[in-house]
């Protein structure tokens, strides 16, 4: 909902917020009470030359309006219903692989891809987003590493498959314009903002990787609650679109070593792999679908669902050739 609308509705919710403050928040692009409750509360206290306490209230207040005009109780079996008209799966390329995960990438979701270098997150990744594009439908691809982003990956792919290949349908940010955590949080409004503004039909949204800038600005121990918060922020508004655009948001994550023995038994027992993934508990909770991406032989890949809301512990292999992603 707009921000001018939601104060004509909910006047005594948003008494705080004024023609003056509308029109701040309208030039800096904010115009939805969404984009407002995604806010950073430091960020608006500079933008609204206010205090910070007086940013978060500004907040609340927005997220007050936001639980009354949007946020309703249903039952179960609404639910269900909605769920089953809306969830699109997006295919992966294997059969065994989509059964792994229900039939599919599902949209309205967090699907995270586990991995060391070179176990195939990205040739992933591209299979998807040459699936969708060849549906017509939009992929957002935010690139936070150097080349990780391969157009002419995804044209292989949908040439050796028979698939339609166009271009305008994949929306990039470079990872040269993705150099800290808040301009990566920047990079997925941009796409958002893009797919809303021209009512594109965005399907399906990458950020390759999601936690190799939190990375780098969030090291030591000492980093781990503000790296927390900044993730928090990150996952939120992925939620949102997912949500908004019924989307698919296609995460992947790297590892970290374990130096130990029995450290790397306990992360067997509960990831499948001798490593874990970077990010903390936190982003792991976050993520809906957790998959650990794990390269068994020369030629042959294994993808291990280590976590799911409805579906059991179990793995896949597969093979990524020319034509991408293959059943064995």
């Amino acid at each position: 909902m707009k921000i001018r609308e939601a104060k004509e509705k909910f006047k005594e919710l948003l008494e705080g917020i004024g023609e003056a403050t509308i029109k701040k928040l309208e030039d800096a692009g904010i115009t939805e009470l969404e984009d407002l409750v995604a806010a950073d509360p430091a960020e608006l206290a500079k933008l609204l030359a206010v205090t910070v306490h007086r940013a978060k209230k500004i907040i609340n207040s927005a997220k007050e309006a936001l639980l009354e005009s949007e946020v309703l109780v249903e039952t179960a079996d609404t639910v269900e219903k909605f769920l089953n008209m809306n969830i699109v799966r997006i295919p992966t390329g294997s059969k065994e692989l989509d059964k792994l995960l229900g039939g599919g990438v599902p949209t309205r979701a967090i699907t995270t891809l586990v991995g060391q270098h070179a176990t195939g997150k990205s040739q992933l990744c591209f299979q998807l987003a040459a699936n969708v594009v060849d549906k017509g439908e939009y992929v957002g691809f935010v690139e936070t590493e150097p080349s990780c982003f391969m157009p002419s990956r995804i044209r292989q792919i949908c040439e050796a498959r028979g698939l339609r290949y166009d271009p305008e349908k994949l929306l990039v940010i470079r990872a040269e314009k993705v150099t800290s955590p808040e301009k990566q949080l920047l990079a997925y409004e941009a796409i958002w903002r893009k797919a809303r503004r021209e009512n594109l039909p965005l399907r399906l949204l990458i950020v390759d990787s999601f936690s190799a800038r939190l990375r780098a600005a969030y090291t030591g121990r000492e980093m781990l609650s503000a790296r927390s918060q900044e993730t928090a922020r990150h996952i939120g508004l992925l939620e949102i679109i997912a949500g908004e655009r019924n989307c698919a948001v296609v995460l992947t994550a790297q590892v970290m070593g374990i130096p130990d023995f029995e450290s790397q038994l306990e992360a067997r027992k509960r990831y499948g792999v001798p490593y874990r993934p970077y990010g903390g508990e936190y982003f792991l909770h976050s993520s809906t679908y957790i998959l650990f991406l794990w390269q068994r032989a020369s030629e042959l890949w294994e993808a291990i669902l280590v976590d799911a809301p409805n579906l059991p512990r179990e793995s896949a292999t597969f093979k990524i050739t020319e034509k991408g992603i293959e059943d064995v």
